[in-house]
C-alpha cells in the first residue's frame, strides 16, 4: 500500500511552520486556480521551508 504521507519514499517533509503552511494550502486551494493539491502543497514548502526526515507513518525501527 502507497504511503499518502511519503509516498512511498521513505522521506517525510515536515514544514517548518506547520500552521503557516496549512493556512498557505487553505488559502490556495479556495483560490481554486491549481490543478491538483500536490502543486498547492509544492507552493507551500517553497514558501514556508521544509525539514527532510525519515517517515514517521511508513517506517518501523
Amino acid at each position: 500500500m502507497k504511503c499518502r504521507y511519503c509516498k512511498d519514499t521513505g522521506k517525510y517533509r515536515k514544514p517548518n511552520d506547520e500552521k503557516q503552511f496549512e493556512r498557505f494550502v487553505d488559502i490556495e486551494m479556495e483560490k481554486a486556480y491549481f490543478v491538483n493539491y500536490d502543486e498547492v502543497e509544492e507552493k507551500a514548502y517553497k514558501k514556508v521551508g521544509f525539514t527532510e526526515i525519515d517517515c514517521p507513518y511508513c517506517k518501523t525501527k
